[in-house]
């Protein structure tokens, strides 16, 4: 039954790439990367949320929940909430600029020097993330059919590289939108019914340990590196601009973050909840298990749909996180330093190879380092401290547009930082089982000052009584 039931998901998504690449119109990289900037509303929200609920979302953040308590919320809260801010002030400024990938626009801006700069910092969170999702995928594969952990990942990869590399953007938004749909409302039938399991809300409440139900369980100082380091990597994150850029309007963009936001800032308890009530029932699991056997008390045909569940969350974000590196890939370097004149039937073909490129990548760095969410959040707070600043920066104010120094010292001083605290940091959570790491002082709290000192002095005291002039080209993207 569990077979039959994975076949017919797994066909539904092999049908989908085909279908998907005949909306390929003019069949170049825009077309292949962004849907040729023709996504309609209900697609680029269906995009977003399933690009939020992911392998870290359900097996991370319910494992979260299961050794941290609500506190842990707070992980996803900075991240969650600055989505509608984004479609209405940030995404509509990117949009003017006509970019595909982040690094583009700090080429457009400065030049090759802070392109690749960019390219390192942006690839570092989606390598993580590509990580990630490979890991809960695998993880819940290995589980439901007795395999062993590479067979698993091998089957993931196959999968998802087929439709990802055939039908491109449009077949990532067509299976993200339904599978978003079948991820908010299956995984939130889970709560109410294990609470009927239990006893009752009254029962749940008497059963819950103390410490989960505080709300600064994890310490003030993680709580406040999670909400920073969550805003600035949301900002950041070029997976859910790209699907912004992709939107058929401006209006199309803001209406769809607005949308998807307001959906995720409810949504995102749901995770943390379901680690709790898996706490309850289960107390002597390990946290990284708390969704799949909470999962086991619907009988076999519930736990097999709600290992589908996670398994479509993780395709969901995997599909669009080597899309957007392979993006990286073929605009920012292949076209940029390797082949300039490259035509663009040879742009999508180098766009398809590094699809497939990237996944093995992500599935390497997956093998190596199996911390569900921690893969997310590394990469995460090291382009949150470096890079997103420095993007805040360059769209909403006019002088750093002109800090040529400062605001390249400024990315690779703050990313070194954070990096040199991730190393020796002290943290808990690395036994096994566990999926996400509760740090003294969290490693964004020592990079980010960095790259905001350098930036903000650095900038007044490069452009002080300065006139700089800009090439044409880039005194049209400072306008816009």
């Amino acid at each position: 039954m569990a077979l039959t039931i994975f076949i017919i998901y797994f066909g539904f998504l092999l049908i989908v790439g085909p279908i998907a690449a005949k909306k390929m119109k003019k069949k170049d990289s825009s077309d292949y990367i962004l849907a040729g900037r023709s996504v309609p509303t209900w697609l680029v929200t269906g995009g977003i949320i399933a690009t939020l609920i992911n392998s870290a979302t359900l097996l991370g953040y319910g494992g979260s929940g299961y050794s941290l308590g609500i506190s842990a919320y707070f992980a996803s809260l900075g991240f969650v909430a600055i989505l509608m801010w984004m479609g209405y002030t940030f995404i509509p400024r990117l949009r003017k600029t006509n970019i595909v990938t982040l690094p583009e626009l700090f080429s457009k801006m400065f030049g090759w020097k802070h392109k690749v700069v960019a390219v390192i910092l942006v690839m570092c969170r989606d390598m993580g993330v590509t990580a990630g999702a490979s890991v809960g995928m695998a993880v819940v594969l290995s589980s439901v059919f007795d395999l062993s952990f590479d067979i698993a990942l091998i089957i993931t990869l196959f999968i998802t590289l087929f439709f990802t590399v055939t039908g491109g953007m449009w077949a990532v938004m067509f299976t993200d939108t339904i599978q978003a749909a079948f991820l908010v409302i299956g995984s939130t039938i889970m709560i109410p019914l294990a609470i009927m399991y239990i006893g009752g809300w009254d029962t749940l409440l008497n059963l819950i340990p103390e410490t989960h139900t505080d709300m600064w369980n994890a310490g003030g100082i993680q709580t406040f590196g999670w909400i920073i380091s969550g805003a600035l990597t949301c900002v950041a994150y070029q997976t859910l601009i790209q699907r912004g850029l992709s939107a058929n309007s401006d209006k199309t963009a803001k209406n769809s973050f607005l949308y998807a936001g307001s959906i995720a800032v409810v949504w995102y308890m749901v995770p943390f909840l379901i680690g709790i009530l898996a706490l309850v029932i289960f107390p002597d699991i390990t946290p990284d298990d708390a969704f799949l056997r909470l999962s086991t008390l619907f009988g076999s045909v519930g736990s097999i749909l709600f290992a589908v569940i996670v398994v479509s969350s993780c395709i969901s974000t995997l599909s669009s996180t080597i899309l957007t590196t392979a993006s990286n890939i073929s605009n920012d370097i292949y076209k940029q330093w390797i082949k300039p004149d490259a035509d663009e039937k040879s742009v999508v073909l180098v766009s398809r190879i590094s699809v497939v490129a990237v996944a093995i990548i992500g599935s390497l760095i997956a093998r190596s380092l199996p911390f569900i969410l921690e893969l997310l959040l590394t990469g995460g707070r090291i382009m949150a401290a470096s890079l997103a600043p420095v993007l805040i920066a360059l769209v909403f104010w006019a002088r750093a547009r002109r800090a040529y120094h400062s605001t390249i010292w400024a990315m690779v001083a703050g990313a070194l930082a954070t990096v040199t605290a991730i190393i020796i940091g002290s943290q808990a959570g690395a036994e096994e089982g566990s999926v996400v790491f509760v740090w003294a002082v969290d490693p964004i709290l020592l990079g980010l000052p960095i790259t905001l000192l350098i930036l903000i002095i650095g900038t007044f005291v490069e452009t002080k009584g300065k006139e700089i002039m800009l090439p044409d080209e880039q005194e049209d993207i400072v306008n816009k």
